[in-house]
């Protein structure tokens, strides 16, 4: 008989977790059930979604699923050990939930968090204008400080002339799932330039920058918390396989971006990468900018268009990224 989750997302539903006592708030993304209580929140990732296990990983089998799961844990605590806790195995039996220690003969492996309010979402204070200059620089010093443990050497042979080149290709299929905001010409001028980039320093993509090869994540503003001074990273773990090396600034210029496009400052941008420049005791080479600034843009601008199309809330933040991309593009032809 196959397997089905949703026993227990069910009990979860209605709050049948042991230890918890009232009914939380549950919210399903493409790839998870996350059940959010009073203190703690607990995360599921889903078998059956047909759209994910094709496109990006293949969570169906329960030895794919947890071994994910436990990789996704293990990065995510590594950053932000004061928010994800531990992982815990869960079996239901008799119409109950039971919690068990999370080896490979349980049910399924969910990840435990501590709960952090939502409002302190970096992404949601930069577009009510509530981060400073001063809060970037201290945003940016602890971004570089979390990375340094997470960002470690990749075992096998690499190439980063090589492995850019999909990241371009995936670009433009992303951004042609929103070509009735950004048309086929408009996106093709920023893939085009990215290419063409990779192919006129191909010595430095194929020497220093493959040197500079570490495990990366899904850094973001979505994916990241600023509260009373502190900065928490969450759920930054690649979705794809291909996507766990990365060039080591990438982070920075994802993180930077938004904060620059969401604002509207490019002195909040510059704050940030000074603060990052202290954290990781290293200056910033800003021949990087122009690339990594046109690549992240492009990758947020589309994913925020996509967004709204079911959350009328990201209209405004699309259109703020669309004009900044929009705008900054036009300096790179100078």
């Amino acid at each position: 008989m196959d397997y089905s989750q949703k026993p227990f997302i069910e009990l979860a539903k209605a709050g049948k977790i042991p230890g918890e006592n009232s009914i939380p708030k549950h919210i399903e993304t493409v790839i998870s059930n996350v059940f959010i209580f009073d203190k703690t929140v607990y995360k599921l990732y889903k078998n059956d979604n047909e759209f994910f296990n094709k496109g990006f990983r293949d969570l169906a089998p329960k030895k794919d699923r947890m071994d994910f799961t436990r990789r996704d844990f293990k990065w995510n605590q590594t950053l932000s050990p004061s928010i994800y806790t531990k992982l815990i195995g869960i079996n239901v039996k008799n119409g109950k939930v039971e919690i068990v220690e999370p080896t490979d003969d349980v049910e399924d492996i969910v990840i435990v968090m501590n709960r952090v309010d939502t409002k302190d979402v970096l992404f949601e204070k930069l577009m009510r204008g509530e981060i400073s200059e001063d809060e970037s620089f201290l945003m940016g010093k602890q971004f570089a400080e979390a990375l340094k443990p997470a960002q470690t050497k990749p075992e096998g042979k690499y190439d980063f002339y090589k492995k850019f080149e999909p990241r371009v290709s995936d670009l433009r299929d992303w951004i042609k799932n929103v070509s009735e905001y950004i048309s086929v010409e408009e996106s093709t001028g920023y893939c085009d330039f990215l290419e063409a980039y990779r192919k006129n320093h191909r010595e430095w993509f194929e020497n220093e920058l493959t040197e500079e090869l570490v495990h990366g994540g899904d850094m973001h503003s979505h994916n990241a918390i600023f509260s009373n001074g502190n900065l928490y990273l969450m759920d930054t773990y690649p979705p794809k396989e291909e996507w766990l090396v990365d060039h080591r600034l990438i982070p920075l210029y994802r993180m930077g971006t938004d904060i620059w496009a969401l604002s509207g400052s490019k002195d909040m941008f510059e704050a940030f990468v000074k603060g990052y420049e202290e954290g990781s005791g290293e200056k910033v080479n800003r021949e990087f900018d122009k690339l990594y600034i046109v690549y992240a843009s492009s990758i947020m601008v589309s994913y925020l268009y996509m967004l709204q199309r079911t959350d009328k809330d990201k209209k405004e933040a699309a259109e703020r990224f669309h004009k900044f991309i929009r705008e900054y593009y036009r300096t790179t032809k100078k």
